[in-house]
């Protein structure tokens, strides 16, 4: 059962969300509030919030103040996973909030059907992009990646890091490479191992920072 968190000022949309995800039995839709402020001020009041393992968070705001928002909510569950919903999707702005502890990166026109495959793949893999929030991500990194890790890693191995930016699930990476997901999960263990990384969230993170190298 994957716990489930929701924030989003619009209440038509907050509402839909829950009723959309609680129709699915391995999901429990912990809490929903209309603003992070809504959340601070129930667990101030000592109004019990369960700590989900999944933050579903919609950012209006562009810009650092989004950005704050991400850190808020780490700050407050750090061992949750917390998934931007957004219009907004230039790339420096999807960049920093990742870099700010987001695991996810969703546009807000996305579908019902995304969202609940996101908060499954963040919770199982550690991270988990749209194509098109890929696509912005490959474009900042574009021709950097390969070449700087063709010392470190065998070419099945980059090409699985490039399936990594690509935003793809462990069940997807094995579907086009035609390996099971145990062999997948086999080859990034040895990579994390090579980088000095833990997961698949912090080495894409450290890609984006270009600390890894």
């Amino acid at each position: 059962m994957i716990k489930v968190g929701l924030i989003d000022d619009n209440y038509f949309l907050l509402n839909n969300y829950k009723e959309f995800l609680q129709d699915f039995s391995d999901i429990d839709v912990v809490f929903t509030f209309t603003s992070l402020e809504e959340m601070n001020k129930n667990i101030n009041h000592g109004i019990f919030v369960v700590e989900p393992d999944v933050v579903l968070l919609d950012i209006t705001l562009p810009g650092q103040a989004g950005i704050e928002e991400v850190k808020k909510i780490s700050g407050i569950y750090p061992r949750s996973k917390v998934i931007v919903m957004s219009k907004y999707e230039d790339r420096i702005y999807v960049i920093q909030s990742l870099l700010s502890g987001a695991s996810g990166f969703l546009s807000k026109t996305a579908r019902p059907m995304d969202i609940y495959t996101s908060i499954h793949d963040v919770f199982d893999s550690g991270a988990s992009l749209s194509p098109k929030i890929a696509k912005t991500i490959i474009d900042h990194l574009k021709g950097n990646v390969t070449d700087i890790l063709a010392s470190k890693l065998t070419k099945r191995e980059i090409e699985l890091v490039n399936l990594l930016k690509e935003g793809l699930s462990y069940k997807e990476m094995a579907e086009k490479l035609y390996v099971s997901v145990y062999t997948i999960n086999h080859h990034l263990k040895n990579i994390y191992h090579k980088l000095g990384v833990d997961s698949k969230s912090q080495l894409i993170s450290r890609i984006l920072q270009k600390t890894l190298y």
